[in-house]
């Protein structure tokens, strides 16, 4: 990244009058605290923002300020002059739909911190050590002379919180404090907004979190913890993709456990892994074998199979993985 990078961001999002915002599917905190902040910013300017997703805001999310901006991407049937990609490393994590309208377009800013990211945009506004895409937000915001408010702060707020796993991962800079600290400074609720993240659940996301744990399993040596989600657990309890959030912290908690994964059936033959670390597995090359990618202790990808064969597969090349990790901290 460069600041050329930025200052392009900047004068893109200065000079359009019209303006569509998008991220990934299956979105979380970051996503959308960064797009309904971005989008409320730019709409304080006069400028006219729509913001989409190919899913909808999780109902823990549902708190934000403007959720109810967030369109489902299958309304869109025009675009404006510049589309906006936050949190989003690829073009496919749209949504295959939303990916192929706006494959080939050559208006697009690309503002995201993944290390994985491929850099599709016009202009590709790429920070890996941030900890948050909301991090970058935060900067345009500032940037573009807008005036902080609860709103916005609170939707920052949101973003950083998520992706931090509150402020509890090692991305957790002081550059992260300090901007936390600015947030609360506009009056945040901070008791409120992490009980809305954290400790408001709907009964089936708690059964199955206990279906989840009571089917967690270990590896013979000890080193990976998995969890498997089939779609039939979903449909016997009544919960959402969405109420799998978090449940994958669990594999990686136990004590000896360096890598742990969750696979969720998406729908008959389409398995998502989500990948953990604790110190030495760059989880993002893992999960890049894979055809996904993400971040160095956090990462993921899609995989078409049989569920069980997946499941195989993906554990014993992580195995792999951290047995020559150990050779080289040896």
């Amino acid at each position: 990244m460069s600041m050329d990078d930025q200052q392009q961001a900047v004068a893109a999002l200065s000079e359009a009058q019209n303006i569509i915002i998008l991220s990934h599917v299956q979105p979380d905190g970051d996503c959308i605290g960064s797009m309904l902040a971005l989008g409320l910013a730019l709409q304080s300017m006069g400028k006219k923002v729509i913001m989409a997703n190919n899913d909808p805001v999780p109902q823990y999310l549902s708190f934000l300020p403007s959720a109810s901006q967030v369109q489902l991407a299958a309304q869109i049937t025009d675009w404006p002059e510049l589309v906006i990609c936050v949190d989003c490393s690829d073009l496919e994590r749209l949504g295959s739909g939303l990916a192929a309208s706006v494959r080939g377009l050559n208006n697009i800013v690309n503002i995201d911190h993944h290390v994985s990211n491929n850099r599709y945009g016009t202009i590709n506004w790429v920070e890996p050590d941030a900890a948050a895409t909301g991090q970058l937000v935060a900067t345009l915001i500032a940037a573009l002379n807008v005036a902080w408010n609860h709103d916005l702060a609170t939707l920052i707020y949101t973003a950083i919180a998520t992706d931090t796993g509150s402020f509890q991962y090692g991305n957790t800079t002081g550059d992260v404090h300090r901007l936390a600290a600015r947030l609360v400074e506009q009056g945040l609720d901070v008791a409120r907004i992490n009980q809305a993240l954290y400790e408001t659940k709907s009964l089936p996301s708690i059964r199955l979190l206990g279906r989840a744990l009571e089917n967690l399993q270990v590896s013979e040596n000890g080193k990976v913890g998995w969890v498997v989600i089939p779609l039939h657990y979903l449909a016997e309890l009544g919960a959402k993709d969405e109420h799998t959030e978090g449940i994958i912290n669990y594999t990686r908690a136990i004590d000896s456990v360096e890598v742990g994964l969750l696979f969720r059936e998406l729908s008959p033959g389409k398995i998502k892994v989500g990948f953990r670390s604790k110190q030495l597995v760059d989880v993002n090359q893992l999960a890049m074998f894979f055809g996904g990618g993400g971040h160095t202790r956090a990462a993921g990808c899609n995989i078409n199979g049989d569920l069980s064969k997946t499941v195989e597969r993906v554990i014993k090349k992580t195995c792999e993985v951290i047995e020559a990790a150990h050779g080289r901290h040896n």
